[in-house]
């Protein structure tokens, strides 16, 4: 019975040494943001935004603040930038991170590892490329009544639902580890006092090489997702455009003989209604008819130019390595990257317009 006792008390007391260590809100500093930016060949700077609350408890006002660091790691950065805060930071909360546009394009493997070896960091967290500098992105007020940290991650997130493919933390790693893909992450600048989205940063690997526009981030995303919303517009006759409004979208990829000769084939499926077209009978049936062959003729030669470009630069954004893997027995990727810049293209997109608005 003594030793029942004994056993129990050990494994009680190595219980309550593997309990985590609680922290307390009011004591540490909650990281909302961090920017990386290039400083050379050998340091990178790092700005974290961390949100405060100031004013009395009747008054209370959320705001942020920055601290600023450089040296050769994000690591040893965290331990310069705690020697300017009354408070240990804690990363628990960091919902976007930044690269400036410098530091991408030399490949970023080094911040990239560091990140997914910290248990903290979720793997949800929005990743995005910015134009010029991260750290006078977080330094800079904004008039949209939200701090730096809530304004960022509520513009990526809905632009995501609406034009931009899906892409956090979690959907880089899964590219960037892997075969058969390239990694890609939103693309925003600054314009007008205002941050916005301005497309689709692509990655060879860790190298950020080129990007696709805000305008072809819908075909972009037609061609990588099934999904709902988003809108695009079209060119319809001489000196008319139509907005075509997204009700769902399915893309399907077979990729024939993916061992020997390759060949891909991609069927894309739209249904939507026309929102947007001044002047022009939707309530016509041959009207109607015209205007999905436009959008599927538009449709399918920007699709196709797109995997054209992407293959010119040799990078996989869509993935299409990986479904070619899924689909072909005793697959060889050493193979298919000798072969992908040349695999013949076939885009097959179906559209069908079931409202036409009001009028209608």
């Amino acid at each position: 019975m003594n030793k029942i006792k004994l056993v129990f008390l050990i494994v009680l007391l190595l219980a309550a040494g593997c309990t985590p260590q609680k922290q307390v809100l009011e004591d540490i500093q909650l990281i909302g943001v961090v920017g990386y930016d290039y400083v050379d060949g050998k340091k990178i700077e790092a700005t974290v935004a961390v949100p405060i609350t100031t004013g009395g408890t009747q008054q209370a006002t959320l705001t942020s603040i920055t601290f600023s660091a450089k040296s050769h790691s994000s690591k040893n950065i965290r331990q310069i930038l705690q020697a300017e805060s009354p408070r240990p930071f804690a990363s628990g909360r960091i919902a976007v991170i930044l690269f400036n546009e410098e530091l991408a394009s030399h490949g970023i493997t080094k911040i990239i590892d560091s990140l997914q070896r910290d248990p903290s960091v979720g793997r949800n967290i929005y990743i995005a490329v910015a134009k010029g500098k991260t750290k006078d992105i977080l330094n800079k007020q904004y008039p949209v009544g939200e701090i730096v940290p809530v304004y960022l991650k509520r513009m990526i997130e809905q632009n995501m639902e609406l034009t931009l493919p899906r892409a956090n933390f979690h959907h880089f790693n899964y590219s960037y580890y892997g075969k058969g893909s390239d990694p890609f992450m939103p693309l925003i600048d600054m314009k007008h006092g205002h941050i916005r989205i301005a497309g689709v940063a692509l990655f060879d690997h860790s190298k950020y090489v080129d990007h696709i526009s805000f305008n072809d981030a819908f075909i972009f995303k037609l061609m990588y997702q099934n999904f709902r919303q988003g809108s695009h517009e079209f060119k319809f006759r001489k000196n008319n455009y139509l907005t075509l409004e997204n009700l769902n979208s399915t893309v399907n990829y077979d990729i024939d003989h993916g061992n020997t000769n390759p060949e891909i084939n991609m069927k894309i499926h739209i249904t939507g209604k026309i929102n947007d077209a001044a002047g022009t009978p939707l309530y016509q049936k041959k009207t109607i008819d015209m205007i999905e062959k436009t959008i599927k003729k538009q449709t399918e030669h920007q699709a196709k130019a797109m995997v054209r470009r992407f293959q010119k630069d040799e990078i996989d954004p869509l993935g299409i390595g990986d479904r070619a893997r899924s689909q072909s027995r005793h697959f060889n990727f050493k193979d298919w990257e000798k072969k992908y810049p040349d695999v013949p293209v076939h885009v097959k997109v179906n559209i069908r317009v079931t409202q036409g608005g009001i009028v209608e």
